[in-house]
């Protein structure tokens, strides 16, 4: 099996949806006919109770992850989250600019997306990984089918494909280059013996941190038509040497802003 191929296990196979059936078929994913076929696997997705689930087994715990927007953390920052108001906000220039669309060249778990989707940007998400796409794209059909949260989902599109060549594709094509885009890269591995959340530690197994983010930067900076925000630990140094035009403060995060 190689490194990027992870087994996946329908208990539901007719409910999963075609991005997903996409995936299998590029042997992204690989499928497994039963859960036997994967004892010796650190990590796998099954498809029970109508949602897409990651299991990953390391040396030291067993974790279980499954994306949801309709309730839980997202629903809570989508209705009390402080609109527009909140720094990320901001730091898009989504206050003073609600028509500036906005690329999310690391999308991840799509929680910073889908916060942004949820006060009017129309969104494009951007992941590489299979795993993490398959998890994003289960859980924006299962929102799709929420009436509180598909009007939100129809202004987030989903793309599998390496950001870097994305962004190349798009600085062709003046007329397709977003007004913003976003960037959230792997935070350094941490010196400090406290553990990092249970999402963070899956992440990093994922995808790992990427020795690619000062050229993804700098093809943003191309590629952007208004402004390149990069969201980094509070502390942390910035992603390349060229100092941000602006910074916006959060509690343990900050936002780089590079206007142009």
């Amino acid at each position: 099996m190689s490194n990027n191929a992870f087994p996946i296990f329908l208990s539901h196979p007719d409910q999963v949806g075609d991005q997903i059936n996409q995936l299998i078929k590029k042997g992204a994913l690989l499928l497994a006919t039963n859960a036997l076929n994967l004892d010796d696997t650190p990590c796998y997705l099954d498809y029970k109770m109508g949602a897409l689930n990651l299991h990953l087994q390391t040396e030291a715990e067993s974790f279980q992850l499954s994306l949801n927007f309709i309730e839980g953390k997202s629903q809570h920052r989508r209705l009390y989250g402080g609109g527009k108001g909140q720094p990320l906000a901001k730091a898009c220039g989504l206050s003073k600019h609600p028509e500036w669309t906005v690329l999310d060249a690391t999308a991840g778990l799509g929680k910073d997306a889908f916060v942004l989707a949820s006060l009017g940007a129309e969104m494009m998400l951007c992941e590489q990984n299979p795993v993490l796409y398959a998890l994003l794209s289960d859980a924006l059909l299962r929102a799709s089918a929420n009436e509180e949260t598909a009007l939100i989902v129809k202004r987030m599109q989903t793309v599998h494909v390496n950001a870097i060549d994305y962004l190349k594709t798009l600085n062709d094509i003046p007329s397709a280059r977003p007004d913003v885009i976003y960037l959230d890269p792997m935070y350094p591995a941490r010196k400090k013996s406290a553990k990092i959340k249970k999402e963070m530690q899956i992440l990093q197994y994922l995808v790992g941190h990427s020795d690619e983010n000062v050229e993804l930067l700098d093809m943003a900076l191309q590629t952007a038509k208004h402004r390149v925000v990069v969201k980094r630990p509070k502390t942390a140094a910035m992603l390349n040497q060229t100092p941000p035009s602006f910074t916006v403060s959060s509690v343990n995060t900050r936002y780089d802003v590079y206007s142009l």
